[in-house]
């Protein structure tokens, strides 16, 4: 009867064995689809580096290199002896427009115009856009130094603010294309295409 009970008892502790093996199987199972679920809800995006590929990066460190091919020696290219011939310079803006020029002297100049003996002039052009038409402005500055004292430093007009510094556009310039890019509409290259005409 012991022999029984204990044979009894070993296949209940057996099956309970397995069944304790295939219930912690499963419990393993559903923590690695939580742990998956938690990862694709919190975890990095597709978007972002995974880290198992800077493994890849590390692999190899421990081999020596390997030896590098004997180098190839390229050909010096071959320059014509013969000169170009020199470019023509095209003046920057049109020769046929109007030009508005503006004469700008400075303050202590003003106040005592035969005191000072002009010995040169700085000259800055802008092209320029009224309704209508194209218009390079000219701004003149002089440069002045007193009579009489030849070691003075030369005085001259400050430049007036700009939009942007060593811009050829002039601010109206710059508004007409900013209106007709963003109000009317038209790209650069079709505000090009009838400027350039006229």
């Amino acid at each position: 009867m012991t022999n029984a009970r204990e044979a009894e008892l070993l296949a209940e502790l057996k099956a309970r064995d397995e069944r304790l093996d295939r219930l912690e199987k499963e419990n393993a199972l559903l923590r690695q689809k939580i742990d998956l679920l938690v990862r694709q809800l919190f975890g990095a995006k597709s978007e972002r580096l995974d880290p198992a590929q800077l493994l890849l990066l590390l692999q190899g460190l421990d081999e020596p290199p390997p030896k590098a091919p004997e180098p190839v020696v390229a050909e010096e290219p071959r320059r014509s002896t013969v000169p170009l011939p020199p470019r023509e310079r095209r003046p920057r803006l049109p020769e046929h427009l109007p030009v508005i020029e503006e004469v700008l002297d400075p303050a202590p100049v003003q106040a005592c115009p035969a005191a000072w003996r002009c010995i040169g002039e700085e000259v800055s052009e802008q092209l320029d856009y009224e309704p209508a038409r194209f218009l390079p402005r000219r701004l003149i500055r002089r440069k002045y130094v007193r009579r009489g004292d030849a070691d003075a430093v030369p005085v001259i007009a400050d430049l007036p603010a700009s939009l942007q510094e060593r811009c050829l556009a002039a601010p109206g310039l710059l508004a007409q294309i900013l209106i007709a890019k963003f109000c009317d509409h038209l790209p650069l290259y079709r505000q090009e295409q009838p400027s350039a005409a006229r």
